[in-house]
């Protein structure tokens, strides 16, 4: 008899509300758990005090806002695996965040697009 499944938890930390909800309506109908929040320190916080699989970040964030929340996302839980999305110069973002977003998703992307590097990311 095999185990059941752990079900991962996803946390969007966004400014665009209308993009966040999208995310997160797929995530709930494909069986993830997932929460939408729109204030950096609380994000933070929701990372700190509860057990996160995957971070998606709104990668229309200014740019130093969105590289030190990454930064100190993974001092305090190095093993969040994190996805920016809606980058539009991702040249220049990827080259400074790279090294704690595992993946991006540039604009304009679909929820299919979305949806295979979630699932990428997470196997």
């Amino acid at each position: 008899m095999d185990a059941p499944q752990k079900t991962k938890s996803v946390l969007i930390a966004a400014q665009d509300a209308r993009l966040a909800g999208l995310i997160q309506q797929y995530l709930l109908k494909t069986g993830f758990s997932a929460h939408c929040e729109f204030n950096l320190d609380a994000a933070l916080e929701k990372i700190v005090a509860s057990p996160v699989d995957l971070l998606i970040v709104d990668g229309e964030l200014p740019e130093k806002v969105l590289r030190n929340f990454v930064e100190t996302v993974a001092q305090v839980k190095p093993n969040v695996q994190m996805i920016a999305v809606g980058l539009s110069d991702h040249e220049l973002q990827s080259k400074s965040l790279s090294a704690f977003v595992s993946k991006f998703v540039e604009k304009p992307f679909s929820i299919s697009d979305i949806s295979s590097i979630i699932k990428e990311t997470l196997n």
